[in-house]
């Protein structure tokens, strides 16, 4: 594979991210950027039962940039520059989840070709790092949501690429120019800058010598980073109960979680049940493996300079969420969080798996078998498109489906609408005491029992106790869903008839 053209292998990574993109339902997140580059970037559904045809009207809209950065500083975490991008994106091909995850893809691609150009500058062998690198559970999923991953990894993988290059040919500009990208990145997600500072300390390290080189990568960073600081720091506090509490030895377990997930996927979560603790067993000492061989065999067989940014690469996304938690008594935790350093596992695994070969095989099995799972296991997707697809099989005339607003109403009935039938009558709800006199006019109410956030695992039980009452009875339903018939109200009286001539 070291020898290998890239341009097929780029092909193949295109055709595996479109399919994951294409059957994956929409994710709790990406209705941030849907409604945030429509221009509402939270919906105001309405307070009565609507049809979703009519409240796809919220899905419509063209926010200018400096509503989108508004939007951002006021109500989420992250700075703008991918969301604008996204914007012009959406201008030339149009709305629709799959079509904006497509830009995701555009530049998950190009950094698998900035990392093939890393692997031969470094002299680990190139496709088999990109092979690696797109397999990881972590990287395909941050690869094809319509999210900032995907534009930050590119960026910040130019950058290093561009200091390693600065620091081969001992000139300035290079290093200006990664540090540019560096700091870009971090104005994509501001979790870039786990990576940036990495290698921002790195040329600092190798260049005590020559100060024009790191001053010069820190002056391209800071270009951007006190942009994005300005973004971030507007959002302290604004959302709590997002984490649970930092506490460091279950940081650091879930921290070993989720790298191990990142890597490996998902498995113990799409197989039977009776298999899950086993499966993980399996994959623990597994993952114990890779990192003696990475320890032992890939990060030794490159430069002692290499070796030192390979590791910090890998390192720091971990380091820094820990860093993070307990900066703001959190936990910041997630599979995805860990993306940006596993371009840089990918890195060290390739080159360790020249020296023993029999472990690449177990490895690119398990990644294939996840990255199936991603594209089509239930059990590691968002629970909305599933439950649209039960209520929908529970329809009759006179139907009411009743959607949880949740913590913010974005991330539950974004989804679940765009999935839904145009036809269907919905109301999303706020609170349960009110429902039931809105649903009166209806034969028949299914709750959607979608329960991902803490508003909403509160409020679904409320609605089910709400309607246990005389006039509702409880039917028979998937677990997906709560099916109550309307006993008092009284069927329409037939059209008089006129009397005989």
């Amino acid at each position: 594979m070291r020898r290998a053209a890239p341009a097929p292998f780029l092909i193949l990574a295109a055709l595996v991210l479109i399919a994951i993109a294409w059957m994956r339902g929409g994710e709790y997140d990406e209705f941030y950027s849907v409604f945030l580059i429509a221009g509402h970037p939270r919906p105001d559904w309405p307070h009565h039962p609507e049809t979703v045809a009519a409240l796809r009207a919220f899905y419509h809209g063209h926010a200018s940039f400096g509503a989108i950065a508004h939007a951002l500083r006021t109500g989420d975490v992250h700075p703008p520059l991918y969301f604008w991008l996204l914007a012009l994106w959406r201008d030339g091909l149009g709305i629709g989840l799959f079509r904006l995850r497509l830009l995701s893809i555009v530049f998950t691609l190009a950094a698998l070709g900035v990392l093939i150009r890393l692997a031969r500058t470094i002299g680990a062998p190139p496709l088999a790092t990109a092979l690696i690198t797109l397999l990881c559970y972590g990287f395909a999923y941050t690869g094809i949501v319509a999210r900032d991953f995907a534009l930050a990894q590119l960026l910040s993988l130019i950058g290093v690429l561009a200091l390693i290059e600065a620091d081969r040919r001992a000139r300035p500009l290079p290093a200006l120019l990664g540090g540019i990208a560096l700091g870009a990145a971090c104005f994509s997600n501001y979790l870039a800058g786990f990576t940036t500072i990495a290698g921002l300390l790195w040329m600092l390290a190798v260049h005590r010598a020559r100060p024009a080189l790191w001053i010069a990568s820190a002056i391209g960073a800071a270009l951007f980073i006190p942009a994005g600081a300005w973004f971030f720091l507007a959002q302290q506090g604004t959302r709590p109960g997002q984490f649970h509490p930092f506490a460091l030895l279950p940081a650091m377990a879930d921290l070993a979680r989720d790298q191990g997930g990142a890597l490996l996927g998902a498995l113990p979560r799409e197989g039977p049940h009776a298999a899950a603790r086993p499966l993980e067993a399996l994959l623990a000492a597994f993952l114990i493996i890779l990192a003696i061989d990475i320890s032992r065999s890939g990060l030794t067989a490159l430069a002692p300079r290499h070796r030192a940014l390979i590791l910090a690469g890998i390192v720091a996304p971990p380091v820094g969420l820990l860093a993070l938690g307990g900066l703001f008594d959190n936990m910041p935790i997630e599979v995805r969080y860990l993306w940006l350093g596993l371009p840089y596992l990918g890195l060290a695994l390739a080159t360790g798996l020249r020296r023993h070969p029999w472990l690449l095989a177990p490895l690119l099995a398990i990644q294939t078998a996840a990255i199936i799972g991603l594209a089509i296991a239930p059990g590691t997707m968002q629970p909305a498109a599933r439950t649209e697809a039960a209520a929908a099989a529970f329809l009759r005339p006179d139907t009411l489906v009743l959607i949880p607003f949740g913590n913010d109403g974005v991330g539950i009935p974004g989804p679940f609408i765009a999935a839904a039938p145009a036809t269907m009558t919905v109301l999303v709800a706020r609170r349960a005491a009110t429902t039931p006199n809105r649903a009166a006019p209806y034969r028949r109410v299914i709750i959607a029992n979608i329960r991902v956030d803490a508003a909403s695992r509160t409020l679904v039980p409320q609605l089910r106790a709400a309607f246990a009452t005389a006039c509702w009875q409880r039917e028979t339903s998937p677990a997906a869903i709560t099916i109550f018939d309307n006993l008092c109200l009284r069927p329409k009286a037939p059209p008089a008839r006129s009397a005989p001539a």
